[in-house]
């Protein structure tokens, strides 16, 4: 497969809205990843086989023709992956955009450091980075949360200390995020962290990339 090909069917995890048109009015679901190609989005309805979708990427906003390929049922949700047929200009860009920051993600490997114990949060911090991971380590809770917004990052590990009370606002707020304790075994700690992130999505496209 050539590098313009691979490019076309690297799928990358984004977090966005799916609002697909039908004669009974707008089905809203969620967009799981896209390519420069197609989508999988996440409806409570099976859709017809031939659709005008809108897809909201972050602040862009734009309509695509598409086909279905694939349709995976699960609790409560269909899973509709399908090929675009034609695609908004405007929108284009913005799934070239997700596609970069995902592959940058997958090579920065960020991880959140969320601890006041300023001694325990530098050793952390060194200790990830040893292992090849970007530590982030916010200082306020809005800090944190500035950092979870920011999609483009791909922000899904976040380590707590014990004190921490970011666990229910991660839980209600960030779903996709995975929060990893923080304790006095730094060495595990470290690992539960890096092992966490190993299972993301994100991290599954460095054999894609490579």
């Amino acid at each position: 497969m050539g590098e313009s090909e691979r490019r076309r069917a690297l799928r990358v995890p984004v977090r966005g809205i799916a609002v697909v048109q039908t004669v009974a009015g707008p089905l809203h679901g969620t967009i799981e990843n896209v390519s420069q190609g197609g989508a999988l989005i996440n409806l409570a309805t099976r859709p017809s086989d031939e659709l005008d979708v809108e897809l909201r990427l972050g602040d862009a906003t734009g309509f695509v023709r598409a086909r279905v390929i694939r349709v995976v049922t699960a609790i409560q949700t269909w899973r509709v992956a399908f090929e675009f047929e034609r695609v908004d200009e405007e929108l284009r860009v913005a799934i070239d955009a997700a596609i970069a920051s995902a592959v940058a993600a997958s090579r920065r490997r960020p991880i959140l450091v969320v601890d006041e114990l300023g001694p325990r949060r530098r050793e952390l911090i060194d200790r990830l980075a040893a292992r090849g991971m970007t530590p982030l380590a916010p200082r306020t809770p809005l800090d944190t949360i500035e950092l979870l917004t920011r999609a483009q990052l791909h922000v899904t590990v976040c380590m707590l200390a014990p004190a921490s009370d970011l666990g229910a606002i991660l839980a209600d707020s960030f779903p996709w995020v995975t929060a990893t304790a923080i304790d006095d075994d730094l060495g595990r700690t470290v690992d539960r962290a890096v092992d966490a992130w190993a299972a993301t999505p994100v991290a599954r496209l460095a054999p894609a990339i490579a």
